[in-house]
């Protein structure tokens, strides 16, 4: 049995519980085989040892909405019109691209909310069998959605009820591991309006069920309260964004849809993309723009949802404007700013949190028996998360991907 041994000066578990000084971890065979607090004998110690003095090791980062098609350009405007221009081969190799991007910044497990085809299912499955290193990548393929409605130019169009059951069908023949739709359209989308539900809710709940009849979760793109309501009576496994829009500038957060959403374990994908990050950019303050404007009325709607009990994950939609997937820290440290949460806070639910809303058991801590997804990164992130700006280490079921000296 081929063993590794890690040890640092501390260890984030995932859970946020403790922080276990002077870590040991043993991994074998692509799993933790333990977690302990001391050197242990000698004739326990075969294999290969690892020592990252300084450093802090994590569970590997998980993003649960991505875009890898994306190219995260100045506009919107400019990513439909480079989508819509790209070769298959060229939209294939910058999927790629930003499969091995992500790796490299330790996010060891990403989900695409969103591509091309069955686009992104390819890449998927050639990092599967090693042809090419990247995260392990959960894909709905095309995200459901309407004539003209959000994302409507990713190319899964269905309006009625029976082409919608279509187009679910479509993707799970297409092999796709969870189920997306746009419940209401969206601010990347001119033609589809954000306020507006985009499927009524018989709709939106027999999608979720053929998802559930495969057993596949699925995930509702919510702008507004429009279609609030609905997604969470059909038991969406994530209401993506989970805005609390009323009014295109009010937001009203409701404490009887939140304990619906507490009493089916439901989980609030909330966003830290590009505008989100505007603590760390100061530019986008003086655009003064209307998503701008918006944010603290946003981020107070969320932030009540949180102390409400509401579980949540955050996630990037790395692929939109301004946003590489390779700046997944600082959506990260954005997080802490505009929630107001806690540096342990922020990394559940980037690693347990998201592990369980995206029903991966088998990741997201650092626990005997859990997959070796890990992340070794210079400095303490309990204390200050631009530490994971600097990863120094990466591995994934038990593999190393990355590592740099310290």
């Amino acid at each position: 049995m081929n063993q590794i041994l890690l040890t640092a000066d501390r260890l984030f578990d995932g859970t946020g519980a403790a922080t276990i000084h002077r870590p040991v971890v043993r991994v074998a065979d692509g799993k933790i085989d333990s977690v302990q607090t001391s050197l242990m004998q000698p004739a326990t110690c075969t294999g290969e040892r690892v020592d990252f003095p300084g450093c802090t090791i994590l569970p590997g980062f998980i993003d649960t909405h991505v875009h890898l098609v994306m190219g995260a350009l100045d506009t919107s405007a400019a990513i439909i019109e480079q989508i819509g221009r790209d070769s298959e081969a060229q939209l294939l190799a910058r999927i790629e691209d930003n499969a091995r991007k992500a790796l490299r910044v330790g996010l060891t497990t990403v989900r695409d909310c969103g591509g091309t085809k069955n686009h992104v299912q390819q890449i998927r499955d050639r990092i599967a069998r090693g042809e090419i290193a990247g995260p392990d990548i959960l894909a709905c393929g095309s995200p459901i959605t309407t004539t003209l409605g959000h994302c409507h130019w990713l190319g899964l169009v269905a309006d009625s009820f029976e082409e919608v059951e279509h187009a679910a069908h479509r993707m799970l023949a297409e092999d796709v591991d969870f189920l997306k739709v746009m419940a209401t359209g969206g601010n990347m989308t001119p033609t589809s309006d954000p306020m507006k539900a985009q499927y009524d809710a018989r709709t939106l709940k027999r999608i979720a069920d053929i998802g559930r009849g495969a057993n596949k979760h699925s995930a509702a793109h919510v702008l507004s309260q429009a279609a609030l309501l609905s997604a969470i009576a059909a038991n969406y496994r994530t209401i993506e964004h989970c805005d609390w829009r009323v009014e295109e500038w009010r937001y009203q957060f409701d404490p009887e849809l939140a304990r619906k959403m507490i009493d089916q374990n439901q989980f609030a994908g909330l966003t830290m993309s590009g505008f989100a990050r505007r603590a760390f950019n100061p530019n986008l303050v003086a655009l003064n723009l209307p998503p701008i404007q918006r944010m603290d009325a946003r981020f107070a709607s969320e932030r009540q949802m949180i102390e409400f009990g509401v579980r949540y994950t955050l996630h990037t939609d790395a692929g939109v404007t301004l946003c590489p997937i390779e700046q997944f820290a600082l959506g990260m440290r954005a997080a802490e700013v505009e929630l107001k949460l806690t540096p342990s806070e922020v990394l559940r639910a980037c690693t347990s949190s998201a592990a369980e809303a995206i029903c991966l058991p088998d990741r997201g801590m650092v626990q005997a028996g859990k997959r070796a997804d890990l992340v070794v990164v210079e400095g303490d992130p309990t204390r200050d998360l631009q530490a994971l700006e600097k990863v120094c280490a990466v591995m994934k079921a038990g593999v190393w991907y990355h590592r740099s000296p310290v």
